[in-house]
C-alpha cells in the first residue's frame, strides 16, 4: 500500500540524488498545492505535517489527479493508517537531502507571504468600503435602508477581523516553518516523542519560557520549571531494545500529559529529560506536583511485549526569581536533577538543595 504512493521526485530526493531544476521547480509548484490545502482545511503548518502532506501531493502531482479536499484527506489516511507508517515516514527525513527539505520549506514560506499579502489588500479593500458605506449611512433619510447598510459595515468589519485572525495563525505558522531545517536535524528520538506524543518541541519550551519571565519581571507572575529524568534509561534500553525505549518515553510524555493542567508546558528537552513549565505556583506547590509526577510514575505499570516493566524518575525544581534569567533557572533545575539523580534516584531535589549541598 505504500508503494502506491510513492512517486518517482520522492525516490529521488530520498536517494540523496542531486535534482534538475525543472525538477526543482516541480518541488515548488507541488509546495504551492499543499500549502494551499492545508491553509484551507486548518492543518497545522508544522514541519513533520507538511513533511507527511508533501508525499500526498507529490503523487497527486506526478498521477495527474484531480481530487476533492475530502477525497485527499482520504487519501492520506490511506497512506498513513497508523503511527508505525508515520514513525517510518518521519524517519525517512533523516534519509532525504537536506537541501530539497529546505527548499520545499523555503516554497512553503514565500506562500504564507503571498497569502498574507493577499489578506493585507483584501483587509485594505473592506476598510474603504466601510468608510463608503458609513458614509452613505449618515447621509440617508429613511431609516430602513440605515439599518441595512449598518449591518452590511457589521458583515464586512467581521470579514475583516477574520481575515487578521488568520493572518496571525499564518504568521505564527511562518514562524515554525523557518526553523524546519534546525528541527529536521535534531534526533530521530525527539522528533518521534514530540510527534507522536504530541508535546512541546526544546525549542518551543525554551521560547514560552523566555515569555513567562518576560511576564514574570512585568507583574510578578511565578512559575516553576521542572526537569524530569527516567532513571538509568539507557540500561533499559540496552536491555530491551530502542524500539522499547520509544515506548516507555511516550507511555510518561502521556501521563504528564494528563497529570497536568491544560496551561502547562509539557516539552522533551533532551535525551529521556523532560522539561515541564507550571505557572502561577508557589516554591511549596511545585514540590507537591513534583512528588506527584514523582509517584504516579513509579505506581505506573508498562506493558511491553507481554510483560510489565516499572521505571522510576528523578525531578529537579527551580522556581523563578528576580536576579534569574531564563538560562539560569534551567541550569539551576538541571542542577537539581543531577542531584537527585547523585542520591540514587526516584527523587526531588531544588535549587535551594543544590545551594544547601555546596
Amino acid at each position: 500500500m505504500v508503494n502506491r504512493f510513492e512517486c518517482e521526485l520522492m525516490k529521488k530526493i530520498n536517494s540523496g540524488e542531486n535534482l534538475s531544476m525543472d525538477e526543482y521547480q516541480k518541488v515548488s509548484v507541488i509546495a504551492k498545492e499543499e500549502i494551499k490545502f492545508l491553509v484551507r482545511n486548518g492543518i497545522a503548518l508544522t514541519p513533520l505535517n507538511y513533511f507527511l502532506w508533501f508525499d500526498i501531493f507529490c503523487y497527486l502531482n506526478e498521477t495527474g489527479k484531480k481530487l476533492s479536499d475530502p477525497e485527499i484527506i482520504g487519501l492520506f489516511k490511506e497512506r498513513y493508517p497508523d503511527e508505525s507508517v508515520i514513525e517510518t515516514a518521519i524517519l525517512k527525513i533523516n534519509r532525504a537531502d537536506r537541501k530539497i527539505v529546505r527548499q520545499i520549506a523555503e516554497e512553503v514560506s514565500r506562500e504564507i507571504d503571498e497569502i498574507i499579502v493577499s489578506l493585507d489588500s483584501h483587509s485594505e479593500t473592506i476598510e474603504k468600503h466601510v468608510k463608503s458605506v458609513e458614509k452613505t449611512t449618515e447621509e440617508l433619510p429613511d431609516r430602513t435602508l440605515k439599518e441595512m447598510l449598518e449591518n452590511v459595515v457589521q458583515a464586512l468589519n467581521e470579514i475583516k477581523s477574520q481575515n487578521e485572525g488568520l493572518k496571525a495563525k499564518l504568521q505564527e505558522s511562518k514562524k515554525e516553518l523557518e526553523n524546519v531545517y534546525e528541527r529536521l536535524n535534531q534526533t530521530e528520538k525527539n522528533v518521534l516523542v514530540e510527534f507522536l506524543s504530541e508535546i512541546a518541541s526544546k525549542r518551543s519550551f525554551e521560547k514560552v519560557l523566555k515569555d513567562m519571565f518576560a511576564d514574570f519581571k512585568a507583574r510578578n507572575y511565578p512559575f516553576a520549571i521542572l526537569m524530569v529524568k527516567l532513571d538509568n534509561f539507557d540500561r533499559l534500553v540496552e536491555k530491551e531494545g530502542e524500539k522499547a525505549g520509544k515506548i516507555i518515553l511516550q507511555e510518561i510524555a502521556r501521563k504528564f500529559k494528563k497529570l497536568l493542567r491544560a496551561n502547562d508546558i509539557v516539552a522533551y528537552y533532551d535525551d529521556s529529560v523532560f522539561g515541564i513549565l507550571i505557572p502561577g505556583v508557589t516554591f511549596g506547590h511545585a514540590i507537591r506536583i513534583g512528588e506527584r509526577i514523582r509517584k504516579s510514575v513509579e505506581d505506573s505499570i508498562i506493558s511491553l511485549n507481554g510483560k510489565t516493566i516499572r521505571v522510576t524518575v528523578s525531578v529537579g525544581i527551580a522556581v523563578a526569581r528576580k536576579d534569574m534569567d531564563e538560562m539560569d533557572l534551567i541550569a539551576k533545575a538541571l542542577e537539581a536533577l543531577e542531584l537527585a539523580e547523585k542520591e540514587g534516584g526516584n527523587a526531588i531535589k531544588t535549587d535551594l538543595d543544590v545551594e544547601l549541598e555546596k
